[in-house]
């Protein structure tokens, strides 16, 4: 996700408004997109709140029209800045079918698809919220981690899925009282994996008892490692730095801008090359 963002904020190839517009959406280190970007983070909650406000059901009609008022204005800002964005994006159909493109488009899209504007007010706040991954760094990080950690996250999940199969059928055989049909027996297997225990299903024979606590077992070594792939990867992309080559500061490998100095580390390289050649 660092690296899109960092493809969406190389500078366009035309000068002037489209450029500025460029650094000012994509680059959350310009002093002037970073306020920006704070401002559009506001808006996001502010959405959400006005969202929510809807499902009072003793707000008065005046009120009512006025959030309701409010709701139309956050989704055409949302609007907005979703086509300002593909205008600034260097390669526009990138950002549109990039993970955050599309996050942008599911913000304002049920309300100009559905029929009553007022009921998916509140499908879109969801979508908003989600915006929000943009500027936070730690969930940022951890996405990445799952995308570096997808390959040991899949067998593992296929590994509980096949273990829930079992278990479910196993138990339906052993419980045949309390477990009506193998489905049955895989919920409950896969809530006893995770040790949530409901309680609508007990085993209550010695060989049902005895794959509930197997499947405790293996679902607590299970999440266990799960956890520990991601805190692995966590740490690999958290590691991960290079000199500023203006400063020679340590930054993130995928940054565009440097923090201490504030020089464009591309547009660096690409002048220093040319001084050697």
């Amino acid at each position: 996700m660092k690296q899109h963002l960092a493809q969406c904020c190389q500078q366009p190839e035309r000068s002037g408004p489209r450029q500025r517009l460029n650094t000012w959406l994509f680059d959350l280190t310009n002093p002037v997109g970073k306020r920006l970007n704070l401002t559009i983070m506001a808006m996001i909650l502010c959405g959400a709140f006005v969202s929510m406000l809807e499902t009072l059901h003793h707000v008065t009609d005046t009120w009512e029209s006025v959030i309701y008022g409010l709701s139309l204005l956050v989704t055409g800002l949302f609007s907005i800045e979703y086509f300002l964005r593909i205008y600034a994006a260097k390669n526009p159909l990138r950002y549109i079918f990039s993970f955050y493109g599309l996050i942008d488009l599911l913000a304002v899209l049920p309300a100009y698809v559905a029929g009553d504007f007022n009921s998916t007010i509140r499908l879109l706040r969801v979508f908003r919220l989600l915006k929000l991954i943009r500027y936070l760094r730690a969930l940022e990080l951890f996405i990445a981690s799952l995308q570096d950690a997808l390959e040991s996250m899949l067998v593992s999940l296929i590994a509980i899925a096949i273990v829930v199969l079992l278990g479910g059928n196993l138990i339906y055989y052993l419980e045949p009282v309390s477990v009506h049909n193998a489905f049955e027996g895989a919920w409950w297997a896969l809530v006893t994996m995770t040790t949530v225990g409901y309680g609508d299903i007990v085993p209550h024979t010695p060989y049902g008892q005895l794959v509930a606590s197997l499947l405790m077992l293996f679902g607590l070594g299970m999440f266990a490692m799960l956890t520990g792939i991601i805190s692995i990867k966590v740490a690999h992309v958290l590691s991960q730095k290079a000199p500023c080559p203006h400063c020679q500061r340590p930054l993130d490998a995928t940054s565009v801008y440097c923090n201490f100095c504030g020089v464009n580390i591309d547009e660096f390289k690409k002048q220093s090359e040319k001084k050697q050649s």
